[in-house]
């Protein structure tokens, strides 16, 4: 609970594309209303993102949401694959070392263990977040990404 607080009220904006907050409500060009459309934007992020980014044609808020929802997919994939390359790249570097490599390799596994541990928790929580906010009709925009995904794709 403290942590979607903290999300909600310390680092998330409201978005400020216009209409966007009142076409929560309203049809959409594929059928359901706009805040099911935008849950439906982050159900398997950043594809179906990209599904109702493409197919919704006049209903702004499902379509910032699936915009969201695409760079939200993007960063997390750039996140986890990062990560997998650091700790490949670490892991062959300094398991070369002759008797202490052994080491550091279980050291970096171990490290690499606990950062994928509190990526993916986070990551949880933000989709959690991101699911809830917009079922409920709310264009909540994560600071950065949200930003990207209104200046690029909308």
């Amino acid at each position: 609970m403290f942590i979607i607080d903290w999300l909600e009220h310390s680092h998330m904006s409201k978005s400020t594309v216009t209409g966007v907050k009142s076409a929560a409500s309203e049809e959409s060009s594929l059928g359901p209303d706009g805040n099911v459309l935008a849950l439906l934007a982050y159900v398997l992020t950043p594809v179906s993102g990209f599904l109702v980014y493409l197919l919704e044609e006049k209903n702004e808020f499902a379509r910032f949401h699936a915009a969201q929802s695409i760079v939200f997919g993007a960063a997390v994939i750039v996140a986890a694959v990062t990560l997998w390359l650091m700790t490949a790249l670490l892991g062959a570097t300094l398991g070369a070392i002759p008797i202490l490599g052994v080491l550091f390799s279980l050291l970096i596994v171990a490290f690499d263990m606990l950062l994928s541990i509190v990526l993916w928790i986070g990551v949880l929580v933000a989709w959690i977040f991101l699911l809830v906010k917009a079922y409920q009709g709310e264009a909540t925009k994560l600071p950065v990404l949200g930003s990207i995904a209104e200046s690029k794709l909308l």
